[in-house]
């Protein structure tokens, strides 16, 4: 915020604002890139402003669009311009509640906290968040796990059967930020793991004008840029609109190894009353990257110790995913403060990969066999959500209302095929570091499927005060969920794999305001899962589970600081056991292995969160986890009682801080420092013989604004240069080593 824009008048701004052409929003946006563009010298000077936050923290927004297109204006809105690592408010749950207001564990990761550390990734993004666990996979995607379980996604509070985990995401410069509830989302998810959900939301117009964009390098050539314009795109400010453009090209540390991807996206908000908001986006990636299946293990598990360096596989390796997505929202407000919102949204995406990768064992000489493998996979992601929510005043008291429905289809085209050393000699004892493998072996696809996934649910909830300190939270939800399959080279009827109807997912929750800033909670929710496992008689019944957590909530410091306290218990029922003494002649195609569904699995424990300001100047987001994830039942077979998820530590400690010496209305001059560590235990992998021990990363950084619109900031991460393995597989593969010392340099404009 500069000081001579600080204290005009919003009217004063709106006028201001009017008198702004096509030219200036051009000029903003040069000038997020191009800081000393003379040509836009004069408007640069006209159009720089900021506004001053002065609203009541406790005031709340009425409608998701005041919550996200009016940040800058209300503290309770959205996380760009606020300048705090604290929100006010979170949207996944539709009600709008505060987070001491939710009887569940919810983290939210703001744009803040994404310019202090220079996160550029969803990966980055969610190793931040408490409780998270970030598995990469070689090629640009990962799986991502709280509680010993995937994580689902929500977009824009729509949730969606696919697109999270081992899937292309997209640059988090399009996101204002990230929410994340742990454990059981089955009311608004529907069919899901319970390890919680993720709901990514997008940035949204705001209604002045402003740019921002950065530039980073480091080590590694790894080069990334952002370019961010946003104001009207009419005189009278009913019409906003958002552009975004990010970049990234990059090297690895490990060898032959490169991804380069380019990100576009665009809305606008069409505020056709004051009560209703026509909101419309689309949005665009292109990548390529190399297709990297990690490192192999000893036969028995051990570690083999090879450069952190090596890559294994051809030096034609690839993966393209290119996605497109557009979608909407229409939300009208009443006058009694119901509100009423409805969301869509289409996602392509169009991946192919070829790739080589070790199979078996590695000799003494460093050589082994190789497979080269080819896959397409095309996907199509539909989802709406329609929910009306608000108020009854009823006995002196005001109790809030939602019902609403959602629907969700996943349609996916795929085909693989290999070509192994069994089967071709010239993919037999190659050197693993240096394979000479011809790209003329092709293996040809002659089978493809296509696999739709659709499941809808019914949803609604109420929070009744009881007394004014005590709030009880009740809801529920029925989802129908449906899998099928056909074999397109055949041309075969489909086959319904899995259909379940009207399954309960009920919620129950319980807050009471012990003082004015500290709440405690307990909560029960539901959560059903189907599997892909197969008996004799067909595919599995889906896992069900239950979550039972309590905790407390507290904020501090005028609000601003949060801290979390939480226990929890979640128990799995029907899971997939093996069925040792039955021949492999289930599933599909009639050769798999069968199983029955009499598993039983454990997640417990407790976690910790501080995260907000505590003193001018200076924020910080720490979180400790404690997960204890066990088989209790499992047909009798020696895995009972071990610990039951692959990479998923039983302790996890994350810490990021950062300070500025200087009083917030100072901006020239200014240095910084901040610092990060990440300390877990002892992991497993796929395999359970590949083990390594507990370790811990730190990070640092230093910054120094020059002046109101620059910023600039050096990195230095993993400063110890610890060896270890970010994630852990198989003896053949999936063995990857996290980074080394690595440095990163980033310049910053906002204007």
């Amino acid at each position: 915020m500069t000081p001579e824009n600080a204290a005009l008048p919003l009217q004063d701004k709106k006028t201001k604002l009017q008198r702004l052409g096509p030219w200036s929003l051009l000029c903003v946006g040069l000038a997020a890139v191009v800081p000393a563009a003379p040509a836009c010298a004069a408007e640069e000077q006209s159009s720089k402003k900021q506004e001053k936050t002065t609203a009541d923290d406790d005031s709340m927004p009425l409608s998701v669009e005041s919550l996200v297109v009016h940040g800058e204006r209300n503290k309770n809105a959205t996380t760009d311009g606020t300048g705090s690592y604290v929100v006010k408010a979170v949207s996944m749950n539709k009600m709008l509640l505060r987070l001491d207001e939710i009887p569940q564990s919810v983290s939210v990761l703001g744009r803040q906290q994404m310019r202090d550390q220079n996160l550029n990734t969803v990966d980055d993004a969610l190793k931040q968040v408490p409780g998270v666990s970030v598995n990469l996979y070689g090629d640009g995607t990962a799986g991502y796990m709280a509680r010993g379980y995937i994580l689902s996604p929500q977009f824009d509070g729509v949730p969606s059967s696919g697109g999270l985990g081992m899937t292309q995401q997209f640059d988090i410069a399009i996101y204002d930020r990230l929410e994340v509830l742990r454990g059981p989302d089955g009311m608004f998810q529907g069919s899901a793991p319970p390890g919680g959900s993720v709901n990514f939301v997008r940035k949204r117009g705001l209604d002045h004008f402003k740019a921002q964009g950065s530039f980073s390098g480091g080590s590694w050539n790894n080069l990334h840029a952002d370019a961010d314009v946003t104001g009207p795109l009419i005189a009278s400010g009913k019409v906003t609109g958002r552009l975004v453009l990010a970049g990234t090209d990059r090297d690895f540390f490990y060898n032959s190894a490169h991804d380069r991807r380019w990100t576009a996206y665009g809305t606008v908000d069409v505020h056709i009353t004051e009560h209703t908001t026509l909101s419309l986006y689309g949005m665009g990636q292109k990548n390529d990257t190399t297709r990297f299946m990690g490192l192999p293990r000893a036969a028995n598990g051990q570690d083999l110790h090879l450069p952190r360096s090596s890559y294994i596989g051809a030096n034609w390796n690839t993966t393209s995913s290119p996605m497109y997505e557009v979608g909407g929202e229409l939300e009208h407000v009443f006058d009694n403060k119901w509100r009423v919102r409805l969301t869509g949204r289409h996602r392509m995406t169009d991946t192919s990969m070829r790739y080589a990768y070790v199979s078996g064992s590695i000799s003494a000489q460093n050589t082994g066999n190789f497979i080269v493998a080819k896959s397409l996979v095309k996907e199509q992601y539909d989802g709406a959500d329609l929910y009306v929510t608000g108020p009854v005043h009823f006995l002196n008291r005001k109790h809030d209302f939602l019902i609403g429905a959602n629907y969700d289809s996943a349609l996916e085209h795929d085909g693989g095929a290999s070509i192994s050393w069994r089967n071709n000699t010239a993919l037999q004892g190659l050197d693993i570091f240096n394979p000479v493998i011809s790209q003329s072996i092709d293996p040809t696809i002659t089978t493809m499927y296509r696999e739709p996934t659709t499941q809808g649910g019914i949803y609604g909830s109420a929070r009744f005060e009881l007394l004014p300190t005590l709030h009880l939270m009740m809801g529920g939800r029925l989802s129908f969920f449906e899998y099928k399959y056909k074999n397109l080279s055949k041309n075969t009827p489909y086959v319904i794999s899995q259909k379940n109807s009207a399954v309960p997912t009920p919620y129950l929750g319980l807050i009471w305001n012990v003082t004015p800033n500290i709440a405690a909670y307990v909560s029960y929710t539901d959560t059903f899962e189907p599997q892909s496992a197969y008996s004799l008689t067909g595919r599995l019944k889906p896992v069900r589970g239950t979550q039972l957590e309590g905790g407390l909530k507290g904020n501090f410091f005028h609000k601003k600081l949060n801290l979390t306290l939480s226990g929890y218990h979640i128990l799995e029922r029907n899971k997939a056991i093996e069925d040792a003494d039955q021949a492999p002649i289930c599933g599909m195609s009639g050769t798999s292995t069968c199983y029955h569904a009499a598993g039983k699995v454990r997640s417990q424990g407790m976690e910790a969160e501080v995260i907000g300001r505590l003193l001018p100047g200076w924020d910080i987001n720490a979180s400790y986890t404690y997960n204890d994830n066990i088989i209790l039942q499992d047909g009798g077979s020696a895995l009972q009682g071990l610990h039951n998820t692959p990479n998923s530590p039983r302790h996890l400690f994350k810490l990021w801080t950062h300070y500025r010496f200087a009083a917030p209305e100072v901006a020239r001059n200014v240095w910084s420092v901040g610092g990060g560590v990440t300390a877990q235990s002892s992991t497993f992998g796929n395999a359970r013989t590949v083990k390594q021990g507990a370790y811990v990363v730190a990070s640092a950084q230093v910054g120094y604004q020059l002046r109101p619109e620059l910023n600039i900031t050096f990195n230095i991460n993993n400063i110890s240069n610890t060896k270890y393995y970010q994630r852990l597989g198989n003896v053949n593969y999936y063995n990857y080593y996290g980074e080394p010392r690595n440095f990163m340099a980033t310049v910053q404009s906002v204007f």
